[in-house]
């Protein structure tokens, strides 16, 4: 599977422990890890590591199969010269996961994990190879979701490397935060950035099959009033979807940015409607051509598998301690609140293409961007409730409850230079985000 992370799988013991536990614990983990990590391949270690030979034979299965990252469980005492053959070896992080200690029954020791995970992570920092350490064992819940957290945020850190967004066109004019360092987020996220002109678009738009164009129309029209829509614009919105389809697949693009005005709006295309139902396809497209925000779009994407909103942060009400975060009506339809109507209509600002107009679910969401502040990426970093809301402008809203007092956000956000689009996801990922951003060496911009 492309991007697919691999993890090997080690359980160690040293000495003369007894091996009764560790080759318990060598099934007992491995089968844990194949149930609970579905999305990674999990690659067993043929044997217990137990002796030099045995870990120089894994260390060459590991590396024949391009292991990532290493979940190496104590099966029992250890000592610091696995783990360091391991890193010196593969260079790739370490897991270092020490389960509880078996029941005290008077008699010697069967596993002092706690022991070797402690001293063996104390000679990897000396010798300046990373590692995480887990204590507890996989049926406590606080040592499992630490592991899942691990693995995610490497697997995510893999998806990055693989990651190839289109510019689709540059930025609007005056958009300097639109602006992007293309080497910088190559040599930080390991993302490829790649070009399409946004005539290529216009010459697909006018080259799409009429009947196609006229199915599209009437699938829009029999779901959605569109009575509102000036002449030929429903029929600009049908050809404009299939046209954006078909360059997202022909250059294989993971994830777009748009310059989605002024010349879209000068052709009666401003493409907010069909980013909303392209999104749901799993063709996140960002606007206004801001790479910064569309970089934790992607991330957010990969973390939670849902769509994604870029929008801006248009309110402040302090007696609710909300904020409200506005775009012109490219959200995905999945992210409307059914309680509320959704229309497909003018663009709200421009007058000049199609835009969904309605308003956003309730739930946990996490509000990210990242920002490159004097050639150094930083992360805006937010999770709150979006609430009920009443859309009282056109495109689409919601209102979300912080835990952080309004005003200190906007103080934040105005001190630290951050520009002005946010990634919303629909899930509480904030802690994922962080650990990544720890990964990645990405200083978190805090709320204070």
């Amino acid at each position: 599977m492309k991007h697919r992370l691999n993890v090997g799988f080690i359980t160690t013991v040293s000495g003369r422990w007894p091996r009764e536990l560790p080759e318990q614990r060598q099934k007992e983990y491995g089968s844990w890890l194949d149930v609970n990590l579905p999305q990674v391949q999990i690659i067993h270690a043929s044997r217990l590591g137990d002796s030099p030979v045995a870990i120089e034979e894994i260390c060459t299965e590991f590396r024949r199969q391009d292991v990532d990252l290493i979940i190496q469980v104590y099966g029992a005492f250890t000592g610091d010269d696995v783990a360091a053959r391991l890193a010196e070896n593969l260079n790739v992080p370490l897991v270092l996961w020490a389960p509880y200690e078996p029941p005290f029954t008077g008699g010697r020791l069967l596993a002092n994990s706690l022991v070797a995970a402690t001293m063996n992570a104390a000679s990897l920092h000396r010798l300046g190879y990373p590692c995480s350490v887990i204590y507890g064992s996989h049926d406590d819940p606080r040592a499992a979701s630490q592991v899942k957290e691990i693995v995610q945020v490497h697997d995510v850190r893999k998806k990055l490397r693989g990651t190839r967004i289109g510019l689709i066109g540059y930025r609007p004019t005056a958009f300097y935060n639109s602006a992007f360092d293309e080497g910088l987020i190559r040599r930080i996220f390991g993302i490829n950035i790649e070009e399409t002109d946004l005539k290529v678009v216009f010459d697909k738009m006018a080259a799409v099959d009429v009947q196609k164009v006229s199915r599209d129309m009437a699938e829009m029209g029999a779901a959605y009033d569109t009575s509102k829509l000036p002449e030929g614009y429903l029929e600009n919105h049908s050809r404009l979807y299939y046209a954006l389809q078909d360059v997202l697949h022909e250059q294989a693009y993971d994830f777009s940015a748009l310059k989605c005005w002024p010349e879209m709006g000068n052709l009666k295309t401003t493409p907010c409607a069909v980013m909303s139902r392209l999104a749901d396809e799993n063709m996140n497209i960002a606007c206004e051509g801001d790479m910064d925000a569309t970089l934790a779009m992607v991330i957010e994407k990969y973390m939670t598998g849902l769509p994604p909103f870029i929008c801006d942060m248009i309110n402040l009400d302090e007696d609710h301690n909300t904020l409200t975060y506005w775009h012109c009506g490219q959200a995905a339809i999945s992210l409307m609140d059914p309680r509320s109507p959704t229309s497909l209509e003018n663009h709200p600002l421009a007058g000049q293409g199609t835009a969904f107009y309605g308003t956003l679910k309730e739930g946990p969401v996490t509000i990210a961007r990242f920002c490159n502040i004097g050639g150094k990426y930083k992360l805006f970093l937010l999770n709150g409730q979006a609430v009920a809301t009443t859309r009282n402008t056109k495109g689409v809203m919601v209102n979300v409850k912080v835990d952080m007092p309004v005003r200190k956000v906007l103080d934040t956000i105005v001190r630290e230079g951050v520009p002005h689009h946010y990634s919303i996801v629909w899930e509480d990922v904030s802690g994922l985000m962080r650990s990544l951003a720890g990964l990645l060496a990405i200083e978190v911009i805090e709320v204070i």
